[in-house]
Order: structure tokens, then sequence, then C-alpha cells
């Protein structure tokens, strides 16, 4: 399994023989379509943790949906029903769970433009499953937790979506999206991507997730909304006071690739 750091939340995984493109947020946009034409061609799907717009930019969204052809978007559901395109949205949203076909038609780069055919509202619970490449096991993804941090008791919390990713008896790994709810689903998760910092957490609620799950393997995401002195000082906390047995290892400069 390799895992590339896009800036903020957004991840590019590489795994079972399939190409994952995970939350293409607004801070993500030069990363992403700095992106060989190749990489981006590949792509087998693209996953969505929530509405917010540091997760996805539908723009973004779109001209990458443009250069993978053959790639579906796995999407929180109410995400999905704001990206699903306006005159198919008209029509009913698609049923949570169901599958998707690897439609032809490119996203047009503005918001709720996701053809219905390329799009799986994934809730927490469900599975949608990649077949086998080759020799290498199916790639399972699964949904899990289900609602965002609590950003203040005046804004209405909206759907999250944790994913766990695993393939046969290789590593599984863990994603967060906005939220650290000690979901059993990442208890002793082999890699866990998680919020390192956030508008919605501070330390202490970190190092108790972090304590309470216990990943092997722990990557801190969701950084951009702090300086680099302030990520700093977020980042060693997090390492000091990780749980025994808990790896907290910041991304490699250049390309911040982790392989595992």
């Amino acid at each position: 399994m390799k895992i590339r750091h896009l800036v903020h939340s957004c991840l590019l995984i590489e795994m079972a023989g399939r190409r994952l493109l995970v939350d293409p947020g607004s801070f993500s946009g030069e990363a992403v379509r700095a992106l060989p034409q190749e990489v981006l061609a590949g792509l087998d799907a693209v996953l969505i943790t929530h509405q917010h717009p540091d997760h996805v930019d539908p723009e973004l969204l779109g001209d990458v949906l443009a250069a993978s052809p053959d790639a579906v978007v796995l999407a929180e559901p109410e995400a999905a029903a704001q990206l699903l395109s306006q005159e198919e949205a008209d029509g009913g949203a698609p049923a949570s769970g169901t599958a998707a076909g690897s439609g032809t038609t490119s996203a047009d780069g503005s918001a709720g433009a996701v053809p219905r055919e390329r799009l799986v509202p994934l809730a927490a619970g469900e599975r949608h499953e990649l077949s086998a490449v080759g020799e290498e096991a199916a790639l399972e993804i699964r949904a899990v937790g289900g609602r965002h941090a609590i950003i203040h008791p005046d804004i209405p919390r909206v759907g999250n979506t944790g994913l766990v990713l695993s393939a046969g008896d290789g590593p599984r790994l863990g994603i967060t999206g906005d939220s650290l709810e000690p979901v059993e689903e990442f208890h002793g998760i082999d890699v866990l991507a998680f919020a390192v910092t956030a508008p919605w957490s501070k330390m202490s609620e970190t190092i108790d997730f972090l304590r309470a799950v216990g990943p092997r393997l722990a990557l801190p995401v969701h950084d951009a909304v702090a300086s680099p002195g302030g990520r700093a000082i977020y980042l060693r906390q997090s390492t000091a006071l990780a749980p025994e047995g808990t790896e907290v290892r910041d991304w490699p400069g250049g390309e911040r690739v982790v392989e595992v």
C-alpha cells in the first residue's frame, strides 16, 4: 500500500492494484492538478468523506473526473446529493449503497455536476467492493461513523463517513474525515489518517482519540488550517502523547509518500 499526501486531507492511495483519490478539496487543487495525466487517468474511484469545501471542491472534482473516465465517486450521502447533476437530482436522488457504472460523461466543473451513473452514496455501515485485479485481492471500502464533529452547537452537524480500506490479509487503512469518534473499526488498525488539528477539535481530544483507538501507524492530515509553526506543535504533542504501540509519523519530504 502506498499513500501520498496531496495537501490537507487529500490522499492518493495505491492498494491491491487499485488507485483511489480521497477528499480532493479546496486546499489541494494545485497538488492534484499537478499529478501526471497517466496517474489521474488510472483512478478507479474518488472517495468523499463529507460535503465541506476543504474535502470536496466541485470544480476540482470535475477536472479529476474529466481526466479519469473510469472513476466512480463514492460519497457520504448528503455530499452525494449535493454533487448529483441538477437535472438528474430533479428526477430523484440515487438510492444509498446502489452500484454505479463507470460512466463516460465528464463533469463540467460546476457544483452539482456528477452524473448519476458515476455516483455511489456510501452511508455508515455500508460497504463497496472493487473487484480483484490480477492476483490481487478485491478491495473493500467500508463506511463508518456517520456524523461530523461538533463545530458549535448553533451549527447543524452534517454527515461524515470515516473509511476503512482493506484487501485480503494486507494492512488496513482508516481515514477519519472530520471526526474523532473512536469507532470500533479504527481500534488497532494498521494505518490511520487522522485530523491532527481542526477548528472543531482541541489537542486533548486528539490525544484521547489516538489513545482510544491505538492505531499501529498514525498519519497526520487536515493540517492546512495551521501555520507551519502551529502544525509542528500539534504534531509534536500527538507524537509525544500517543499511546504505546502507536507510531505517529510525519510525511517525508519530496512527494510525501508513505509505503506500508
